[in-house]
């Protein structure tokens, strides 16, 4: 009889409890990093045009860059790449907050450290997953990401929560040391682990088999329905979320009329609130249909951008500022978080296991293209519209892009299951097609 495991068999492999140690200490101190960041970024600039900017070029790095990073990685010594990002980032971090602390930091260099810290970390992510299965047993795989996921949210929601202390004990530098510190200790720890890596081949990138795999991809992608409606619901997601996303800074001291601390306030209710979502939607998923928490998750949009801007005049208690902050990014985090996870479960349900891994790879690049760009965008307005106006439009924008994507609401039911495989052998026989002209010729 297979033996049952628990959680508790996960620290058994002493080799992946290192890396999910490691994980665990980057997260902390991402969570306090974002805090600083995002307050450093508009504190210099005065400008909630930069702080949109700088979101949007945060970005830009995994739509460039992810696709490549893959293949280049799959070749070479993962736990090397993770030590190295590790170390780059700390030094970028040390030099932005030593810069800062003697007022010579400027907008322009805060582009650049985002840009190579985002670069890296499209290398570094790979590389770790691609190291899981290596030090984790096959048996255990489930309880030990299972486990790695939960105590990241915990750690995150600590971070998030200890941030504004510590950004007032230590200010904005102190803050960002202790996310350099952080990513030392990280390369520190990985480099004592016992990858189990072999020497091997380096594989060599060849861009004309990738250029095939990515058309495949595509032919795919725009004769599936279903993946079309995935593309444009999460190209429309990210694209409203880029205010909430990019103001937050001034959307605390232009609308809430506070400080850094409601900055933590925020990011740990929409935490909670996106802990929340993920937990009930395996329960609410077995009564209410997907069409109605594709409505449901517009609603909850809508009421975050609308209500917090008409709820202004409260402002001037603190007290109604939290509650009202709190409930309203709670309620924004389910939203999110429901939806999110109903349209990547139709995902994987209707998509053909032949080609989700490209699918996704071109979703993913896709999708995170309406950031930047929309971010863009969003930089140049804000300098000519309050935050209010953003958001108000940004409430309104939701409505309509839910209502213009309604058409696609029939494939979120049980049906044409076999579309998907009609489609891949159209595609396999025009690669075989393709291949007998090339044969001939």
């Amino acid at each position: 009889m297979d033996k049952k495991h628990s959680y508790k068999d996960v620290f058994s492999q002493t080799e992946y409890v290192k890396i999910m140690f490691a994980a665990l200490i980057n997260r902390f101190g991402d969570s306090i990093d974002a805090i600083a960041t995002t307050w450093i970024v508009y504190q210099i600039t005065g400008s909630a045009a930069w702080s949109a900017l700088i979101f949007g070029i945060n970005n830009l790095p995994t739509v460039v860059v992810t696709p490549l990073a893959g293949p280049w990685v799959e070749g070479r010594n993962k736990k090397r790449i993770m030590i190295v990002t590790d170390i780059i980032r700390a030094i970028v971090v040390a030099t932005v907050a030593s810069l800062f602390l003697v007022d010579l930091l400027q907008p322009w260099m805060l582009l650049i450290s985002t840009i190579i810290i985002s670069t890296v970390e499209a290398f570094r992510t790979p590389a770790s997953t691609a190291l899981t299965p290596m030090v984790l047993d096959d048996e255990l795989y489930e309880f030990g990401m299972s486990l790695n996921s939960s105590l990241s949210q915990v750690v995150q929601l600590i971070g998030l929560g200890c941030a504004a202390g510590i950004i007032a004990l230590v200010g904005i530098s102190g803050a960002l040391y202790i996310d350099m510190a952080t990513f030392i200790m990280s390369a520190v720890i990985i480099l004592f682990v016992n990858s189990h890596e072999v020497k091997k081949e380096k594989v060599v990138f060849k861009f004309s088999e990738y250029t095939k795999d990515f058309i495949d991809g595509v032919k795919y992608v725009s004769k599936e329905a279903v993946i079309v409606f995935f593309l444009l619901y999460t190209v429309c997601l990210n694209a409203v979320l880029v205010p909430v996303n990019g103001l937050q800074a001034p959307m605390a001291e232009q609308l809430l009329h506070s400080g850094v601390e409601l900055l933590s306030i925020f990011s740990i209710t929409l935490t909670v609130g996106m802990l929340l979502g993920s937990f009930v939607y395996p329960f609410i998923a077995q009564k209410i249909t997907p069409k109605i928490l594709y409505w449901g998750e517009m609603v909850a949009i809508f009421a975050f951008y609308v209500g917090i801007v008409v709820a202004e005049p409260l402002y001037s208690n603190k007290i109604f500022t939290y509650v009202i902050v709190s409930v309203l990014s709670v309620l924004l985090g389910m939203g999110i978080s429901i939806g999110s996870s109903m349209i990547s479960v139709i995902f994987m349900r209707k998509v053909n296991k032949e080609f989700i891994a490209r699918t996704a790879s071109i979703a993913t690049s896709v999708s995170v293209m309406a950031m930047p760009v929309v971010s863009f965008i969003v930089s140049g307005i804000v300098s000519f519209v309050s935050v209010q106006t953003v958001f108000i439009v940004s409430g309104i924008a939701t409505v309509v892009a839910n209502v213009a994507l309604s058409k696609f609401l029939y494939l979120l039911d049980d049906k044409n299951e076999g579309e998907s495989e009609q489609i891949t052998e159209s595609i396999r026989a025009e690669e075989d097609t393709l291949s007998q002209e090339a044969t001939e010729a």
